[in-house]
C-alpha cells in the first residue's frame, strides 16, 4: 500500500464540491457552513486575522477574520448538486468553474409554462398534453443536441450597459441594442418518462402545477415586457410598471456582462432560432384543468440528463422542449451533477468504509500558531481522508451530503449552549473577572474548540479537497 500523503500546509487553500439542497440560495448555503469553517483548526490563520483587523468596516464578508471563501457557480434556490467552494487562496480559482462545461439532470412537467420555467413562479399558460409520448420526446431531443441558439430569459441577471436586464424589464425602459443570441453546445438524452400517481405508492409521480395564477393586469405587464425585450430599443420609454416575477437569484448575481451581437453569415437562422427561444404562449386563451377531461389523469413528466456549455439556461431548454411538444413544460427539479472536475456521486461504498475503518482512530492536527508560522501533523484518521481524496479526487470524489453539514450545524449550536451554560456557573461560582477572561477570551474559547480529533465534515472536507499551491513567502501578502 502506498505511503498516505499528509495533511497539506495549514490554513487550507483550496476547493472542495458540497451537495447543495434544494430550497436556500447558494449564498445562503455559504453563509450557514462559514461559522464551520471559522472554527475549525483547518482554516484558522492567525497571521490574516492580525492583518486584516483594519478592515473589519470595510468589507462586507469574513476576510477580517481570517478567511477567504466563495463559490465557483451559483445555482438557483430550486435546483440542488454540486457547488464548488473555494477558501482562502482557493477563491482565485474559481473563475475556471464559470467557464467550464456542467451536467445536469433535470425533471419537467408537461402541460404548463411558467413565468421564469420552474415551479417556483406563476403560470402563464397550460394546454393539453395527453398526444404525448415517449416517443415524441425522444423525437423532439434531436432539435436540442450540438449547437443551439438561446436568448436568456426575460427576467435575467445578465447585464447590459452595467445594468442588469431584469431592471429595464422592471422600469418598462427599452433596451439600449437587442439582447444577442447565444449559441451553446449541448449533449442531451431522455432517461425516463413517468405518468402521474393515481393513488398513492402507486409508482407515479407528485409533482402538481403551481396554483398561482397571473392576474389580467400581471398579463398585460408580462405581454408589455416581452415586446420590450424581443423590440429592443425601437419603443419609447412607456410608464413605470412592476414586474410580475424576479427570482431572488437573479437579484443576488446579476455581474455578468451582456456582450455586443455580433455580425454571423447565418443571421437568419440565429434570427429565426431566437425567435423560437422567445416564444410567447396566448396569454388570452383559457386554461386547460391539470386533470385531463379525457382520461381523468394528470400530466406525465420527463427527465432528462444534458452536459452543456458555459452559459447555458437549462430551464429555457425544458422550457422550449414543451413548446415543441406543442403543450408546454417546466421545471420541477434541476440537479447539476458535474461542475468541471467536480461530481455529485462518487464512490461512496469506498468512503463509507474508510469511515469505517478509521472511527476507532484518532486525528490530531495542529494548526498554526498565534505568532508563529506552525506545523501540521496527523494521524491515521486524517491521513487515511487524504488518501482516499488523492485516489478518488475530483469526478470519483463526490460532494459533501447536506446531511453532513446539517449534523455539524446541529453539533455546533449544542456546543455554543454548552459554553453559555459553563460561562454562566464559572460566574455565579464566584471566579475572578481575571479568570473569566482568562478562561473565556476569544483565544481560549478558540483552542478549546480546536482541541480534540477532527470532527465528522472536516473528515469528509479533506477527502474531497483539493489544494492549490501557496507560494513561499517571507512575509503576510495581501489577497
Amino acid at each position: 500500500m502506498p505511503k498516505s500523503p499528509s495533511v497539506p500546509p495549514l490554513p487550507l487553500n483550496g476547493l472542495f464540491p458540497i451537495a447543495k439542497p434544494s430550497g436556500p440560495s447558494s449564498m445562503k448555503v455559504i453563509d450557514s457552513i462559514t461559522s464551520l469553517l471559522l472554527d475549525s483548526k483547518l482554516f484558522d490563520d492567525p497571521e490574516r486575522r492580525r492583518h486584516a483587523r483594519g478592515q473589519r468596516n470595510k468589507k462586507k464578508n469574513t476576510s477580517h477574520l481570517g478567511l477567504k471563501i466563495g463559490q465557483g457557480g451559483t445555482l438557483d434556490p430550486l435546483a440542488d448538486g454540486v457547488l464548488v467552494i473555494g477558501v482562502n487562496r482557493g477563491t482565485k480559482h474559481l473563475n475556471k468553474f464559470l467557464e467550464c462545461s456542467k451536467e445536469y439532470e433535470s425533471i419537467g412537467l408537461l402541460g404548463c409554462i411558467t413565468t421564469s420555467m420552474d415551479s417556483d413562479d406563476p403560470v402563464l399558460s397550460t394546454a393539453s398534453w395527453e398526444h404525448v409520448t415517449r416517443e415524441d420526446i425522444e423525437k423532439v431531443l434531436d432539435k436540442f443536441r450540438g449547437e443551439i441558439y438561446q436568448v436568456p430569459p426575460i427576467f435575467s441577471a445578465l447585464k447590459m450597459d452595467g445594468k442588469p436586464l431584469y431592471e429595464y424589464a422592471r422600469e418598462s425602459k427599452p433596451l439600449p441594442r437587442p439582447i444577442p443570441t447565444r449559441k451553446c453546445t449541448v449533449s442531451i438524452e431522455l432517461l425516463d418518462f413517468k405518468p402521474a400517481s393515481v393513488i398513492p405508492g402507486d409508482g407515479g409521480h407528485e409533482y402538481r402545477w403551481p396554483e398561482k395564477r397571473l392576474s389580467e393586469e400581471e398579463k398585460k405587464v408580462f405581454r408589455k415586457l416581452t415586446d420590450i425585450v424581443s423590440q429592443a430599443g425601437t419603443e419609447p420609454t412607456k410608464p413605470k410598471s412592476t414586474a410580475p416575477v424576479i427570482s431572488e437569484e437573479e437579484a443576488q448575481n446579476a455581474s455578468t456582462p451582456v456582450d455586443t451581437p455580433k455580425q454571423d453569415a447565418d443571421s437568419a437562422e440565429v434570427a429565426e432560432k431566437k425567435n423560437e427561444s422567445t416564444f410567447v404562449p396566448d396569454l388570452e386563451k383559457p386554461d386547460y384543468p391539470e386533470i385531463s377531461p379525457i382520461n381523468g389523469l394528470r400530466p406525465p413528466t420527463f427527465k432528462v440528463k444534458m452536459t452543456v456549455s458555459s452559459g447555458t439556461y437549462v430551464r429555457s431548454i425544458v422550457h422550449d422542449i414543451g413548446v415543441a411538444l406543442g403543450c408546454g413544460a417546466h421545471v420541477v427539479k434541476l440537479t447539476r451533477t458535474r461542475q468541471g472536475e467536480f461530481s455529485l456521486y462518487g464512490d461512496e461504498e469506498a468512503l463509507a468504509s474508510s469511515s469505517t475503518t478509521s472511527t476507532s482512530t484518532t486525528a490530531t492536527v495542529t494548526a498554526p500558531a498565534e505568532g508563529g508560522e506552525g506545523e501540521s501533523t496527523s494521524t491515521s484518521k486524517a491521513e487515511e481522508a487524504l488518501a482516499l481524496k488523492g485516489e478518488n479526487a475530483g469526478p470519483t470524489g463526490g460532494s459533501i451530503p447536506w446531511s453532513v453539514w446539517t449534523r455539524a450545524m446541529q453539533e455546533r449550536e449544542q456546543m455554543l449552549e454548552r459554553e453559555r451554560t459553563e460561562k454562566e456557573e464559572a460566574m455565579m461560582s464566584g471566579a475572578s473577572a481575571e479568570e473569566i477572561h482568562t478562561q473565556w477570551s476569544p483565544d481560549a474559547i478558540r483552542q478549546r474548540r480546536h482541541a480534540g480529533e477532527m470532527k465528522e465534515w472536516e473528515v469528509e472536507l479533506l477527502r474531497r479537497f483539493v489544494p492549490v499551491h501557496v507560494p513561499p513567502t517571507g512575509g503576510h501578502v495581501k489577497d
